[in-house]
């Protein structure tokens, strides 16, 4: 208690010499804010999540009396138990994740990771065994200098307190999801992914994540990989779906 107490008062300390500013508006915040994702009250605001029930396929808002929504039941078998998706992909959160994901603002992974908690706690399947991010492309990777699924991934299995591994590499290179209709987008994620590491993947549950889930191709087919190495259970966590 003593200690929490101190790291407050500190915490308030360095707000008054140093006043924390909004890295998304760059507002200054607010003294004693009890958020700690780093952004600020107002853009927080702007990134509305999804309510009530979910989409077993997808992570996304329900549109009928179903466990599933009607664009999952139109779309190739989810080879995945759960999934949990937190914001819908426009507006305020397409610009932050485009942000994180091509701009460098590796920031985000805080405010993004936070909520995946939360709504992970809220909707997902318990808690699970390993968390595995879905990779980059090698040559990708170096260009963009970093894999954003992997710093979402290291944050949730941090606070998750379980191991953060990677048995999947992408085999080849692949065009990027946003430019291609949805017929396209499944041709190309087809055998995209490798299993190298199946070791301690067998009966396990392990937690798929990504930043966002559109036609769901890339997911499918990375799961598709993983199933090989016969977990118990496989389930996907997503910031955004699209």
């Amino acid at each position: 208690m003593v200690t929490v107490r101190a790291m407050t008062l500190l915490r308030l300390a360095r707000q008054v010499a140093m006043p924390e500013v909004c890295p998304c508006c760059l507002a200054r915040q607010p003294l004693g804010d009890p958020d700690c994702s780093g952004l600020c009250s107002e853009c927080r605001a702007q990134c509305g999540e999804f309510t009530g029930r979910r989409c077993s396929g997808c992570g996304g808002a329900l549109d009928g009396v179903l466990a599933t929504c009607s664009d999952c039941l139109q779309a190739p078998e989810r080879p995945w138990q759960n999934a949990v998706s937190v914001f819908p992909f426009g507006g305020k959160v397409r610009e932050l994740v485009h942000r994180f994901k091509y701009r460098r603002h590796t920031y985000l992974a805080r405010f993004f990771a936070e909520r995946m908690l939360l709504n992970w706690d809220r909707h997902g399947g318990g808690a699970p065994d390993v968390v595995t991010p879905v990779p980059l492309h090698w040559f990708k990777q170096v260009c963009r200098g970093y894999n954003q699924a992997e710093l979402l991934a290291e944050q949730i299995s941090n606070a998750l307190r379980v191991p953060c591994v990677s048995p999947v590499r992408r085999s080849r290179w692949t065009a990027q999801q946003a430019m291609l209709d949805f017929g396209a987008r499944q041709d190309n994620m087809k055998n995209a992914f490798v299993l190298t590491e199946p070791q301690g993947l067998s009966g396990r549950h392990v937690l798929v994540v990504d930043d966002v889930m559109t036609t769901g191709a890339t997911v499918a087919d990375f799961t598709r990989t993983l199933l090989s190495a016969e977990p118990n259970a496989v389930s996907v966590l997503t910031a955004a779906r699209g």
